[in-house]
């Protein structure tokens, strides 16, 4: 039965709406695939990490760009969180945190996260990551839209700035940024330190009202000059900090420009070298100025004879130049100590500034030596300053509770007569020096040319002194001491001789201070200890009756902290017995009487003899005379030599005498040579003499004859009664 043409159709209709349905729906889905083959395709090629990710952190999808900067393909990614992915070659700690950021995107935050892996070639990338979800219709768990960003470049950037900004801040240096109109931008902490303001004080401050460059006009104008030059400029400039005070630093300035050449900024940096400026300062000072008396050295004393030497010459003007040592200062030093041999030398310091003009130069030249220079002084000015200075030295003064004067020897060069430069002026000055010491001290002398002859001498003398003893050139001679009578040989004195190749014979008082101010009269004095006692003992085991030998000891000889055992030693060696051996000691070294006693109750210990020779002469204080282990006074023959005409040597020596008996000690006079002397001494009770009257020094050969010829021979029961 046919259908109804209606109901045809309607079939029709129903078949065509649903074949054109299904063709737009298909043609949608083709469409909506090849959108997403598109933005696939776009998001692959995206330059930036693009991955979406399920609600459990797995990688759903990752483009190429994020594939390739975590080195990974698609069989690795498929069902991987992407921690586990972002973590090949990346530390634990940064995956942890990235777990972290993904479950706060899954809660719904957008979350920024930063990864740093390792690029293909090996180096480091730094990620930026925007997690967020991806909305949904359906009450779901979301996914996760992942975007990375490399910002390595920008983080270096950052890392730079962060590290100068570092700087910037920690820097001893200060810097100070400001405008192209001289408006301060920033400071760091150094410059507030350095300048004394705060930061708030200085922002939007002018530099030049701040006191930079002290607002001096030529600095200003050479600091403008060379930034239109060059764009910097550096310098030392003095500059003032807020209290006022001022403060000296190496600054230096520098323009910046922009991409157009203008400028846009000032940068200024500020290194405070006052400190160094101020140890400079007195290191010049410690080069030119002696320390302890604050006056002029010898180099800044060379550089004032140098400057007046050259105004001299040209005004025709003369000057001079005197050279002064203070006398007997070693023993001071010696016997007080150092600390009031300084104070004594800043007090002579004192009285020779007071005592000149404000344009003499007085200068310390080292130890115990002073120089003082005349501008315009002739030789009879020369004369009269230094009369005046002698005058003023001598005068007492209290030193940490010592009384005590002084006296010094002046050598005086006058300019251009002798010399005309600093270095002849001054050697002729010290030339005169010398003599005045060896001719008596506390005195001066004008520099004579004869003089440069004997200062040679002494250096060609000290010269030869120094291979003196290697070379056998030194030698023995004993001088007998007889009794009061004249007639019983009770002793010798060992005197030392030095025969020279060239020289010949060098009398004692020329080499003996040589080698005390050379310092080899320590060596010297041993040897002349040792040759004596080895002498005396090989006379007596020749057969001559057993005396004393005496041996001179020098005051540097004395002060030796080894003379006990060294004089111990030389009788050890000698197997001489103590008691045939005396030492005679000069005054001088009663100065230190405390330390003067310790070494002589040594001494004494050991059963050697000690004689106080030349008494009279120095400055022994009856007070710890006594206190000394001494055995015998000797009498200096300058009180000898005028006894039979001059009365107050007569008086003299009978106080020596006299005293001696009442402190139970010996006398021995030195030096007689007459009849009439010898006869005075006797009576008036001398134990023993010496002198040409008797005998003359004599090698060791002629003792022994001379001794063999005397008639009669010596008595051995003498050097008991000596030694008591």
């Amino acid at each position: 039965m046919a259908l109804p043409l209606w109901l045809f159709w309607l079939v029709a209709a129903t078949l065509l709406g649903l074949g054109a349905a299904l063709f737009a729906q298909t043609l949608r889905t083709r469409r909506s695939l090849q959108r997403e083959r598109l933005a696939n395709r776009l998001i692959d090629h995206s330059p930036q990490l693009v991955c979406v990710l399920d609600p459990n952190g797995a990688v759903r999808h990752m483009n190429g760009t994020g594939r390739h900067w975590l080195r990974v393909t698609h069989p690795e990614i498929a069902g991987r969180r992407l921690d586990e992915i972002a973590t090949l070659g990346v530390e634990e700690p940064q995956a942890a945190t990235l777990r972290e950021a993904v479950a706060q995107a899954v809660g719904g935050a957008i979350v920024t996260h930063e990864l740093t892996v390792k690029r293909p070639d090996g180096g480091a990338m730094t990620l930026e990551l925007s997690i967020r979800a991806i909305p949904r219709t359906r009450d779901v768990a979301p996914n996760l839209l992942v975007e990375g960003r490399d910002i390595t470049k920008r983080k270096s950037v950052e890392d730079k700035l962060h590290l100068a900004a570092a700087v910037f801040e920690q820097a001893r240096e200060g810097f100070v940024i400001a405008d192209r109109d001289g408006r301060v931008v920033t400071v760091n902490q150094a410059f507030c330190d350095i300048s004394g303001y705060d930061v708030d004080e200085l922002q939007g401050q002018q530099t030049a009202a701040l006191g930079f460059g002290i607002g001096r006009r030529e600095v200003r104008r050479q600091v403008r000059t060379a930034l239109q030059t060059s764009g910097h400029w550096q310098g030392e400039v003095r500059t003032s900090r807020k209290d006022g005070s001022l403060y000296t630093c190496w600054a230096a300035i520098t323009q910046q420009r922009d991409a157009h050449g203008a400028v846009t900024h000032y940068i200024g940096i500020l290194n405070d070298i006052t400190q160094f400026r101020e140890v400079e300062r007195n290191l010049v000072r410690l080069a030119h100025v002696d320390t302890l008396t604050d006056l002029p050295n010898r180099s800044l004393l060379a550089d004032r004879v140098g400057q007046l030497t050259s105004v001299s010459r040209r005004d025709h003007r003369p000057f001079a130049l005197m050279f002064m040592d203070l006398d007997q200062f070693k023993n001071i030093n010696d016997t007080l100590g150092h600390s009031v041999g300084d104070a004594l030398l800043s007090e002579v310091a004192r009285r020779l500034q007071g005592s000149l003009r404000e344009v003499d130069t007085v200068a310390r030249l080292g130890g115990d030596e002073f120089a003082v220079l005349l501008p315009g002084a002739d030789a009879a000015g020369a004369e009269l300053v230094a009369s005046k200075l002698l005058e003023r030295l001598a005068e007492p003064c209290m030193v940490q509770g010592h009384e005590l004067s002084m006296t010094m020897s002046i050598g005086i060069a006058t300019y251009p007569s002798d010399g005309d430069d600093y270095e002849i002026l001054s050697r002729n000055a010290d030339t005169a020096m010398y003599r005045a010491k060896h001719e008596g001290k506390a005195t001066w002398r004008f520099f004579a040319a004869g003089m440069q002859q004997r200062s040679a001498r002494q250096l060609q003398l000290e010269s030869a002194l120094r291979r003196a003893l290697e070379r056998n050139e030194l030698l023995l001679h004993y001088q007998p001491q007889l009794d009061g009578n004249g007639e019983q040989l009770v002793g010798v004195e060992a005197l030392l001789r030095w025969k020279h190749p060239e020289f010949g014979f060098v009398s004692p008082a020329e080499f003996i201070p040589l080698a005390e101010t050379s310092g080899q009269i320590v060596a010297i004095g041993e040897w002349v200890l040792r040759t004596a006692v080895a002498q005396l003992k090989a006379w007596i085991d020749a057969g001559v009756p057993p005396m004393v030998v005496a041996v001179n000891l020098s005051a540097v000889q004395f002060r030796h902290v080894g003379l006990p055992n060294v004089v111990a030693r030389a009788l050890s060696d000698a197997g001489l017995p103590a008691q045939y051996l005396e030492l005679e000691l000069t005054e001088s070294v009663t100065a230190n009487p405390s330390a003067a006693i310790a070494t002589m109750d040594a001494l004494h210990a050991l059963g050697v003899r000690l004689s106080l020779d030349d008494f009279g002469t120095g400055y022994s204080s009856l007070s710890y005379l006594k206190r000394f282990p001494l055995h015998t006074l000797k009498i200096d023959q300058s009180f000898v030599r005028d006894i039979d005409t001059d009365p107050d040597d007569r008086a003299i020596v009978q106080a020596i005498i006299q005293m001696a008996r009442a402190l139970n000690l010996k006398t021995i006079a030195e030096g007689v040579e007459t009849d009439a002397q010898h006869q005075f001494l006797r009576r008036e009770g001398c134990d023993m003499m010496q002198g040409y009257r008797f005998c003359r020094p004599m090698d060791a050969a002629a003792l022994e004859m001379w001794i063999a010829g005397r008639e009669p021979l010596p008595s051995p029961n003498v050097v008991p009664m000596i030694a008591a």
